[in-house]
């Protein structure tokens, strides 16, 4: 019984990680920038989605708070222009603390659409995002979360 439990944990928690279903989760659901659509958009024209509705499924495992405790997932405050793997409180893999890499907005960009594709070797259970207005309104979000320094 502990052995169906914990597996339908498991498959509850890397579905929120953004794996494509045939049925969109209330986390992916477009949510427009205001209350209404504007009336010049023509029928069956997807609305904006906002920053914080797209990173919502990244939320379950990131936090952007300042202070925050990482979480399953390193916290994101201030990633923008951050070199990858350089938070003390997260025991990042080698593949990503060897990377190399900065979080520039392309970097970000192509770590949000394919994560195993930029670092080969991370253990980041997330499929990642194939549309590219949901990649730019996350990566919107964080440097709108990073608050003055």
């Amino acid at each position: 019984m502990q052995k169906f439990v914990a597996s339908i944990g498991v498959a509850l928690f890397l579905g929120a990680c953004g794996g494509e279903s045939g049925s969109p989760s209330p986390a992916s659901a477009p949510e427009t920038l205001s209350a209404q659509a504007p009336s010049s958009q023509q029928a069956g024209e997807a609305a904006p989605v906002t920053g914080k509705r797209a990173f919502a499924p990244c939320a379950v495992c990131h936090k952007v708070g300042k202070g925050e405790r990482s979480f399953v997932g390193p916290n994101l405050y201030a990633i923008v222009d951050a070199p990858a793997g350089a938070a003390d409180d997260f025991a990042f893999t080698d593949a990503l603390r060897n990377s190399g890499i900065v979080w520039t907005e392309e970097n970000l960009d192509a770590f949000i659409e394919n994560p195993s594709a930029l670092i080969p070797g991370n253990r980041m259970a997330y499929a990642g995002e194939k549309r590219p207005e949901r990649r730019a309104a996350i990566i919107e979000y964080l440097k709108n979360t990073q608050g003055p320094e």
